[in-house]
């Protein structure tokens, strides 16, 4: 009877056992490697998912961020880590589409040395104030923000890690409306906010992680999104597409992020990875934990869709590298 009990009891271990089976072999963990500093949009996203992915899998994973050289060595520890996808970079759609043409010799080629696996969510950028610039400046939205810095002897300055959307954008809208507007470089998106939040820069475009805790602070008023369309999470503020009377209507920056590893990974390892990835989307309150950063869950059908965004996407990015004029020395 004790023999028939036990042998009842056995599959019912198993069953749990094997849906988290571990990704990596070895009992390794898995690295997660952010290309930008502590405290980003990129970093708060890793987090999130880091911990879906050991809820969901049992696999343990490490977050690393690397956000010297403008994350370019985060990609390229990604590009030369182990073939058994243990390092996953955690990237967005510029350093596969945008950064490698701000550079004369571009040090990873996205297609050449990198395998996406899975996108894992999506997002835009946000334009903020803060009220004190406002009143200083008479700026009661995002056109007379642009208004203002169009006259002679007026200039706004802001800031963000350099060939970053928010770069990107800020440099666009820049030469489309033809306003003054001066970036500064920062390591990183959190420095930038906290200048921005001293007084140090006037206004910036940054992920909407990083400036909602402001905005529902009351620390920074939201005047404008990245995207042609309004975002769902700031309704009552204009996307880009209504503002065609300052050039700027072809803007929409739509960013999204996925995890990739070395292109040296087996078709088979890169489906284990994405079946991990799929599973952790899958985490009670992740989707909610993502929406109160401003970050939309967002977990691609396959590894070659995303590859298919890649090629879709390229063109437009490019041709805003080129319209804005960004470029990494």
């Amino acid at each position: 009877m004790l023999r028939r009990h036990l042998l009842a009891i056995v599959p019912a271990l198993s069953l749990p056992s094997l849906a988290r089976a571990q990704l990596i072999s070895g009992g390794r963990p898995l690295r997660l490697m952010v290309p930008f500093n502590p405290g980003g949009s990129a970093d708060v996203l890793a987090r999130h998912y880091a911990e879906a992915i050991t809820s969901q899998t049992g696999q343990q994973v490490v977050v690393e961020n690397r956000g010297a050289a403008n994350g370019i060595l985060a990609v390229d520890a990604v590009a030369r880590s182990p073939n058994d996808g243990s390092t996953l970079g955690v990237l967005s759609v510029t350093f596969f589409a945008a950064l490698p043409f701000m550079m004369d010799r571009p040090p990873y080629d996205p297609v050449r040395d990198l395998t996406p696996v899975a996108r894992i969510a999506n997002s835009t950028v946000l334009c903020v104030v803060t009220p004190e610039r406002a009143r200083e400046r008479g700026w009661a939205d995002f056109r007379s923000m642009i208004e203002w810095a169009k006259r002679p002897g007026n200039r706004v300055t802001t800031g963000s890690a350099r060939a970053t959307a928010s770069h990107l954008i800020s440099a666009t809208i820049a030469k489309r409306s033809v306003a003054d507007i001066e970036h500064i470089p920062y390591r990183g998106g959190a420095p930038a906010v906290s200048d921005f939040l001293a007084g140090t820069i006037d206004m910036i475009f940054d992920a909407m992680p990083q400036l909602m805790p402001h905005v529902a602070a009351g620390r920074a008023i939201p005047i404008a999104v990245g995207s042609t369309a309004r975002s769902p999470f700031f309704p009552d503020v204009p996307g880009m597409g209504e503002f065609a009377d300052l050039n700027l209507a072809g803007i929409d920056q739509q960013s999204w992020s996925a995890l990739a590893g070395p292109s040296s990974m087996a078709p088979a390892t890169v489906a284990q990875l994405f079946e991990g990835i799929r599973k952790a989307g899958e985490a009670p309150g992740l989707e909610d934990r993502l929406k109160a950063s401003g970050l939309v869950l967002s977990v691609s059908e396959s590894p070659e869709v995303v590859r298919a965004q890649i090629e879709q996407d390229t063109p437009r990015w490019r041709e805003m590298v080129a319209a804005s004029g960004a470029r990494l020395d």
